[in-house]
């Protein structure tokens, strides 16, 4: 018997997912290397297997739908993980979490990013 292949974003709504590709398509080249860099290296700790992706899409998710309009502002969200996944494997990754937190932060202030999200006023 075949493994069902995973797909990271097959918990994602649909709603989440083309809000995710829409702002990818307005997005200046300079914020999706930002962004492109903050997965990265997230995934350098979390690892690029299904789990690391799984937890990528998390972030993803909670991004857009607290209405940020930039996917670089992907490392502000890494925390939010803890806050809102009460699950026992979410709660395995917390380390893993905090560390991705930090090194992402690094990048962010060595980058100048801002630390809040890029959220459309109207």
């Amino acid at each position: 018997m075949s493994q069902k292949e995973f797909r990271p974003f097959e918990k994602v709504s649909s709603e989440a997912k083309k809000k995710i590709v829409d702002i990818w398509k307005f997005m200046g080249e300079e914020d999706k290397e930002h962004f492109i860099n903050q997965v990265a290296l997230s995934l350098s700790i979390w690892g690029t297997d299904d789990e690391g992706k799984g937890i990528v899409a998390k972030v993803m998710e909670i991004l857009v739908k607290d209405g940020s309009k930039n996917l670089a502002d992907f490392g502000i969200y890494i925390d939010r993980l803890m806050l809102i996944e009460n699950d026992d494997k979410m709660e395995e990754k917390n380390s893993d979490i905090v560390k991705a937190i930090e090194v992402v932060d690094a990048y962010r202030i060595r980058y100048e990013m801002a630390s809040e999200p890029q959220k459309s006023i109207f």
